[in-house]
């Protein structure tokens, strides 16, 4: 098989995808079932956002714990055992009988997710080839985002039926199939050719980690992850309480926005693959920041164009920023994802704070003014990363600058 001309589009890469999918529905599950937490255990705001938090640290932020283990032990086996983890975790927590069980369900609900994220990220990366990393790696955060988006229609669909609340049980059903397909399939998470895979080994043993780089690739990360974690919890309030727009098109505005989001990723990825990774990550941020500017003076009637743009814009360059991480640190491949994929956008969460207390003191209209200038913040990080503009990447020449 040719190294320069594969075919990215593999079983195994579909079947990792499929399976991310699945993993994410736990993700957009959650927050459906608040509202009846919350009433069956008489829940105050603060212990509704434990919930969340407890969730959001499980499953985001400690994956680089996985991820390292991953890389220093063949742990292929993770991927399954991780999704049926997250999916019966998900399934049991209809049947909590208190606060504190809930709270326990949630933390292993979150592990599951913590432990299928590094190692899967890393079997995308070694079933595709050099110059398809992009693309597969965009195919692979499709799955988690459709998944995340069905997660909750599919949570509304159980929660309408007879049965209410115990039908999270179902949760586990598609759960169970993926991972008895992931273990049965586990000897094609690495096909790739014997002359790749040597020549990637003597990148590792010569090539030192740019630490550095890596540190501003997380930045870029965070700015990235503070950008979308701003739109998305202060879009509805701005578009209700600033422009005085409707609550249910502020929906259509949140949905909008996610599915342009979801095509800016596959082609983002595309692109990184002909263009380079840190080109896509440069003009992503280079055509976001006039969007962003536009959109804290636009009417209500622009806001929706310009939402569809922003999301396909600035998420264009997540899959890139993965490969990127994952071709900057040589045999920490499952690191690498878990850095990025979960730990930065993790702590993403933290601007979610600091806005509110700009909104507290300045206003609503005051975030969006604050996160237009982000970019700004981004593109600079993004100048110092490794690569060539407008040239595909060669892993030997990221690993030597």
């Amino acid at each position: 098989m040719s190294d320069k001309k594969p075919s990215y589009l593999n079983k195994s890469l579909l079947l990792i995808s499929l399976s991310h999918a699945v993993a994410d529905l736990s993700v957009g599950a959650l927050p459906i079932l608040l509202p009846f937490f919350k009433s069956a255990f008489a829940l105050t705001y603060t212990q509704v956002g434990f919930i969340v938090l407890i969730q959001n640290l499980t499953s985001s932020v400690i994956q680089p714990i996985f991820g390292y283990f991953s890389d220093r032990l063949a742990l292929s086996w993770l991927v399954p055992a991780g999704l049926l983890l997250a999916g019966v975790g998900t399934a049991v927590t209809g049947l909590a009988p208190s606060y504190p069980a809930l709270l326990a369900i949630v933390t292993i609900t979150g592990l599951g997710v913590a432990t299928f994220h590094p190692q899967a990220a890393k079997s995308v990366y070694a079933v595709s080839n050099l110059y398809s990393r992009g693309r597969s790696m965009a195919i692979y955060s499709l799955g988690g985002n459709l998944g995340q988006a069905c997660g909750s229609v599919f949570m509304m669909a159980l929660l309408a039926l007879p049965g209410s609340i115990s039908n999270t049980l179902y949760f586990c059903l598609p759960a169970i199939v993926l991972a008895a397909l992931l273990w049965r399939n586990l000897h094609q998470m690495s096909p790739r050719p014997l002359a790749s895979r040597v020549a990637e080994k003597e990148i590792r043993v010569n090539a030192p980690i740019l630490y550095t780089k890596v540190i501003i690739l997380m930045i870029y990360i965070f700015l990235r992850s503070s950008i979308a974690a701003g739109l998305v919890n202060y879009i509805p309030l701005y578009f209700v309480d600033y422009l005085g727009g409707n609550p249910v098109y502020a929906g259509y505005l949140i949905t909008g926005y996610m599915l342009s989001g979801v095509v800016g990723t596959y082609t983002g990825g595309a692109l990184g693959d002909r263009f380079g990774r840190k080109t896509v990550i440069l003009a992503s941020m280079a055509l976001t920041l006039p969007l962003l500017a536009l959109f804290r003076s636009a009417s209500v009637f622009w806001t929706f164009p310009l939402l569809v743009a922003i999301g396909f814009t600035y998420i264009a360059s997540f899959s890139s920023t993965i490969v990127l991480a994952q071709e900057m640190m040589p045999g920490y491949e499952a690191l690498a994802a878990s850095l990025t994929l979960g730990f930065s956008i993790g702590l993403g969460g933290i601007a979610v704070v600091l806005l509110g207390h700009v909104a507290d003191h300045f206003g609503i209209a005051s975030v969006f003014t604050v996160i237009a200038v982000i970019p700004i913040l981004a593109f600079c990080c993004a100048f110092f990363l490794p690569g060539q503009l407008f040239q595909p990447d060669d892993v030997a020449a990221i690993n030597s600058k």
